[in-house]
């Protein structure tokens, strides 16, 4: 059946989006343990073991879904990284989710999974992938019939159709399990009240402010003991994931002069050959780093060095090897024409059952759409005006209902290659049938642009790229120095004399995989958080690509809340900054001494008066001294009228006097903002938000730096 087909096209995609076993590549070597470890997991969650060999299995049962899903022979690193990170989040998942819906007995009955399938409310996903191809309507006969097809089909098909019960039933469970949470949220009148009174009282204030950066960095010193008290009473803002600091050098393997004229001698030769070739598609299927293409081009759309040459010449002209973006490029004239840039027509599709993207359920052989089309043919014919009803009647086009036939306009070449060539070589208003893998089609020519010269041209590149023996030199040169540099200072003293870069990456955690100047830095951050790797450990010779890395350990950080020492550098400055508001406030004070006029006393501070109006509990900032939180919360505990002050914020000192504040009045309907307090709860609850909390609490014990 044409659904279920859509279904297994597009399983991939299905399986990312509802969180089943996700696709990636055969991890091969990258799901082994590393030498000198015993452990096999890949992780454990309360408890519950991952073992390396159910993930691969995961990841491999679902890597052809995947591939097939993008249209892909192969997925790059980094989409193969990213799944893999995918898999492991879905495996962790499942446990937790299954071990909450076991504890809160939430299940899916038979019954449920029926309705959904079957019932007069079926799941989206039974909506999305059982649609009439003509109409794109969901319609329940095409659930009924591959139902009683089942049992017929192919084991690889009768899995799929298992995983996608399965998306149904995990969906349902993960809705229920949200709508539990989300219909268990009270907000009591009270704290309605106070975030109401919060948001609508507002004050006007009038404020003289003055920054800690008016005192200069002599003035102040930062003592242990200062460091100390600041490090005690601040450190769990510091709390730190797991995390170390690398520097590296890269060899860039570059082609040697040797190579240059090795791959120019070859280059020639080709030439030579590409002269006489008389199967040129073969050809330069064969030598070249990119296919043949057929395109027709106009002038101006080819580079500029063959187009100037074959737009004056004839077939077998040739365009001489040349040098751009360290690549050889030659060019062979295969043909000349004139050839409209677009034309237009109207069709009638007759498919037949076996054409591609025909309905299953087509039974119509391909004598009889044959028969079909050469008939309605003969009525456009004799009767032009006739196209735009038959195609409605007739055509297997899905789009032929709402455009009655007509194509519109399209480029030369955009459609297939039988179809193309037919309303090139018929004129306008001109009635044919062709074939094409689609099936039979009645083509009726309804417009052309003016034919152009076209030249279709035959092209061979060929990158200049380092030889084996440039490798070796490189690998040698890179050996050479991963060799001598025993630690952190032979390391870069090394380097120096060398003239090599010595690049850093900081703050790497376990599953990084972002290193500057590096495609797939993974295997890097493996070694670095290997056992017995520590800080001034020097790796070996890293295989890259087109370069060899080298890299050392020059910081690593535990996780949790770290020492004062491993962030003394970074408390520095926020200690000082600390101190000077204690001399700001002392400042101030002294000068607040028999002042009661905020004018005068702004002058005498080398300040001045600020007035801000609409000030709310709710507000983070204060205009021009940024963000000052602790003396807004200030501001709604004084009395109006009352000078107030020195109060020290986190960037300047203030002293002020509220003027007024204006309060709510208790009978303004707040139901808006208890709608408004549901609705951001809620959304936080279909956005998964809870399960961070959740793996919090689950003892997770990740591996994965170990595997992959």
């Amino acid at each position: 059946m044409a659904v279920i087909g859509t279904i297994r096209k597009q399983s991939g995609l299905l399986i990312i989006i509802v969180g089943l076993a996700l696709a990636a590549f055969i991890l091969g070597d990258f799901l082994k343990p590393r030498q000198g470890s015993r452990n096999t997991d890949i992780a454990e969650v309360y408890g519950e073991e991952i073992p390396a060999t159910v993930f691969n299995q995961k990841v491999e049962e679902n890597m052809e879904l995947q591939k097939r899903n993008q249209n892909k022979e192969s997925l790059s690193p980094e989409e193969q990284f990213q799944l893999r990170q995918q898999t492991y989040d879905q495996l962790v998942q499942q446990i937790i989710m299954s071990r909450e819906y076991e504890k809160l007995g939430i299940e899916v009955t038979a019954d449920e999974m029926f309705e959904l399938i079957q019932g007069e409310n079926p799941h989206p996903y039974i909506l999305q992938y059982f649609k009439d191809p003509q109409t794109q309507q969901y319609d329940p006969n095409l659930v009924r019939n591959y139902l009683s097809q089942l049992s017929n089909q192919s084991p690889s098909d009768r899995q799929q159709w298992e995983r996608f019960v399965d998306a149904i039933k995990e969906d349902q469970l993960r809705k229920k399990y949200q709508s539990l949470i989300s219909k268990a949220y009270f907000m009591p009148d009270t704290f309605l009240v106070e975030d109401f009174n919060e948001k609508k009282t507002e004050a006007k204030v009038r404020l003289v402010g003055k920054r800690f950066t008016s005192i200069p960095d002599s003035l102040v010193t930062a003592t242990d003991e200062d460091m100390k008290s600041y490090y005690e009473k601040y450190k769990y803002n510091y709390k730190q994931e797991a995390s170390l600091d690398l520097q590296y050098v890269v060899f860039n393997v570059t082609p040697s002069a040797k190579d240059r004229k090795n791959i120019r001698d070859d280059v020639f030769a080709v030439f030579e050959d590409f002269k006489t070739a008389e199967n040129i598609p073969l050809f330069v299927n064969s030598e070249s780093e990119t296919r043949y293409d057929s395109t027709w081009h106009k002038q101006g759309e080819l580079p500029i060095r063959i187009d100037s040459v074959v737009f004056n010449g004839e077939p077998g002209t040739m365009v001489k090897p040349y040098i751009e973006n360290d690549q050889w490029h030659m060019a062979r004239l295969v043909d000349v024409q004139n050839r409209p840039d677009s034309m237009r027509a109207s069709h009638i599709l007759i498919a037949f059952s076996g054409a591609f993207r025909a309905p299953d359920t087509l039974v119509r052989t391909e004598a009889q759409a044959k028969e079909l089309a050469d008939s309605l043919a003969d009525v456009v014919k004799r009767n032009p005006s006739k196209m735009e009803d038959l195609a409605v009647e007739f055509s297997n086009d899905p789009t032929a209902a709402a455009k009655k036939g007509d194509l519109d306009w399209f480029a030369d070449g955009q459609m297939v290659y039988p179809f193309n060539h037919a309303v090139l070589t018929h004129n306008v208003g001109d009635v044919t049938v062709v074939k094409t893998q689609f099936g039979y089609h009645v083509i009726k020519v309804t417009d052309k642009l003016k034919a152009v010269k076209k030249v279709r041209v035959a092209q061979i590149d060929i990158t200049i790229t380092p030889s084996q023996e440039t490798f070796q030199d490189f690998y040698a040169q890179a050996s050479e120095f991963q060799g001598n540099a025993t630690n952190l200072e032979s390391f870069d003293t090394l380097a120096a004399n060398k003239n090599l870069s010595v690049r850093t990456a900081t703050n790497l955690q376990p599953m990084a995989n972002r290193i500057a100047g590096l495609d797939n830095p993974r295997s890097v951050i493996i070694w670095a958080y290997g056992e017995g790797i520590d800080v001034g450990s020097v790796s070996y010779v890293f295989t890259m690509e087109d370069k060899y890395v080298v890299a050392a350990v020059t910081n690593k950080r535990e996780e949790g809340i770290p020492s004062l020492d491993e962030i003394r550098e970074n408390l520095e400055p926020l200690v000082k900054t600390d101190l000077k508001g204690d001399l700001v406030v002392k400042e101030m004070k002294d000068a607040l001494s028999g002042n009661t006029d905020l004018i005068a006393y702004a002058q005498k501070i080398e300040s001045k008066v600020d007035t801000v109006n609409n000030v709310t509990f709710t507000m983070r900032n204060i205009a021009g001294y940024g963000n000052e939180s602790n003396v807004l919360g200030k501001i709604f505990t004084t009395e109006p009228g009352q000078l107030t002050g020195p109060v020290k914020g986190n960037n300047s000192a203030f002293v002020f006097i509220v003027d007024d504040i204006s309060y709510p009045d208790p009978s303004e309907d707040n139901k808006m903002y208890k709608r408004q307090m549901l609705m951001n709860f809620q959304a936080k609850i279909n956005n998964n938000s809870y399960l961070k909390a959740i793996e919090d609490n689950a003892d997770i014990v990740d591996n994965r730096v170990k595997f992959y």
